[in-house]
């Protein structure tokens, strides 16, 4: 029976982030995964500042800005929809990244797999990885429920099964996590009422910038990705696919066209339905991440909706965090389980925090009503002409920091931009980036210290 000394659950961008960390300092680590191709299950593109933080700490920055297309800025524009379809800009509201006092102040859009690709390959160099796949997870075979206490797991790979043990297991095996059900936790779970269509096409050379178009009753978001494709997300109302898939694919080009004409020879080339993805957005969360020697990652522990563009960068936060860990339990030989929770001391409260803003982001969109979409504009605006309130929403997001909503930004959301003093809000700004301290608290821990 083969030992590890970390066993990950799942292939994803999330438990290789995981993975390559373990690995990198030598730590002994199995990654399980189930499917030997790329599902057609749309996975995320958009990375977050911190994710790019987290990547260059691992020294593979350089492969993933290669490979991706830089969004300093993400431009949406309020516009005007008359009766017969045709629409004028309302409002334009930039939102910046570049803001923020960080190296890399942008979001960068990458195509899953090669993300995944990159990741996996950057592991696959250090002898510590291994690597199974096609490999399914059956059930753990020897485990004390009380204690919580995981020791031996069967996995089936090219059709034998295996048994193997492990000091820690690692969930990242999505929403349907085996792992969370062996933990005995159950979701809470929230569902909206609209659905997205989303598909990769071509597009011109200059069309580089994000760009979101939203009017009193649709969104369209265009995200630029590298070899001039972009990403497209369309906004419908749940039962809208099946009557869009009778109708034909016009019905899909359509809203597109009308916000983005020069995009019309470029969608025209989706030539079948089974190129467009239909995305149901849930949110879900759960109230512990880690039991005993084991820990969930990624959408096995939170869900969000995709307003945001957070699911994936949670993963990857969640890897990259608990990583290093893991690294510093086995290098101290702190090996005692309890010290897991500060894996989930640092990340539940940032994860609950984005989960929440994601939620609040979809509600902008949730009604089709002109009145609601004044009410959307008018916050916008204000979110965006105000420097504090910029900064803070642009912070929040990017994951590199969080700087909390206060009572007072009511007053900043109603009065004049200019309410404000430059030199403390310089100083505040700065104190809101997350620091080593916050990210890793165990590492200015002595030897034997309990971090819990």
């Amino acid at each position: 029976m083969e030992h590890f000394q970390v066993v990950v659950i799942g292939g994803g961008v999330g438990g290789l982030t995981l993975a390559l960390r373990l690995a990198q300092q030598n730590t002994k680590v199995l990654v399980i995964e189930k499917d030997k191709n790329p599902g057609k299950i749309y996975k995320g593109e958009l990375l977050q500042p911190k994710s790019l933080l987290h990547f260059r700490e691992m020294g593979i920055d350089h492969r993933i800005v290669k490979a991706s297309h830089p969004l300093p800025t993400i431009h949406t524009y309020e516009m005007k929809e008359a009766a017969d379809g045709t629409v004028e800009e309302s409002m334009y509201i930039p939102l910046h990244y570049d803001r923020l006092p960080v190296a890399f102040p942008e979001a960068r859009m990458i195509p899953h797999e090669k993300l995944k690709n990159i990741i996996l390959e950057e592991a696959g160099k250090h002898e510590s990885f291994h690597y199974w796949n096609p490999a399914a997870f059956q059930k753990f075979t020897s485990m004390d429920s009380k204690a919580k206490q995981f020791n031996r797991a069967l996995v089936k790979k090219d059709g034998e099964e295996f048994e193997i043990q492990a000091d820690f297991f690692v969930g990242a095996e999505g929403r349907s996590s085996l792992m969370r059900k062996a933990m005995d936790q159950q979701l809470v779970t929230t569902q909206y009422n609209h659905h997205f269509l989303t598909v990769t096409f071509p597009r011109p050379a200059n069309f580089t910038e994000a760009r979101m178009y939203a009017s009193h009753k649709s969104f369209i978001g265009l995200f630029p990705l590298p070899d001039n494709e972009v990403r497209c997300v369309l906004l419908i109302k749940p039962g809208d696919y099946n009557k869009m898939k009778k109708e034909g694919l016009h019905t899909f080009y359509d809203p597109i066209i009308q916000f983005e004409p020069e995009l019309k020879d470029c969608v025209t080339q989706i030539e079948s339905w089974k190129k467009i993805q239909l995305m149901i957005p849930v949110r879900h969360n759960i109230h512990e991440y880690v039991q005993g020697n084991a820990a969930i990652i990624g959408d096995a522990a939170h869900a969000v909706h995709p307003m945001a563009g957070e699911g994936m960068n949670l993963a990857i936060q969640d890897g990259a965090i608990l990583g290093d860990l893991l690294n510093w339990m086995f290098e101290t030989n702190n090996l005692e389980p309890k010290h897991l929770r500060m894996f989930e001391k640092v990340r539940k409260k940032r994860a609950d925090r984005l989960s929440l803003l994601s939620h609040f982001s979809a509600l902008g969109y949730a009604w089709s009503f002109k009145w609601y979409q004044w009410g959307r504009m008018f916050a916008l605006k204000r979110f965006e002409r105000h420097p504090i309130l910029h900064y803070k929403h642009m912070l929040n997001i990017s994951g590199v920091g969080w700087w909390m909503y206060t009572p007072m930004d009511a007053a900043r959301f109603l009065g004049p931009s200019s309410m404000y003093m430059k030199s403390r809000f310089k100083k505040r700004s700065q104190k809101a980036v997350f620091t080593d301290q916050d990210d890793y608290p165990w590492r200015k821990l002595t030897h034997g210290s309990d971090g819990t």
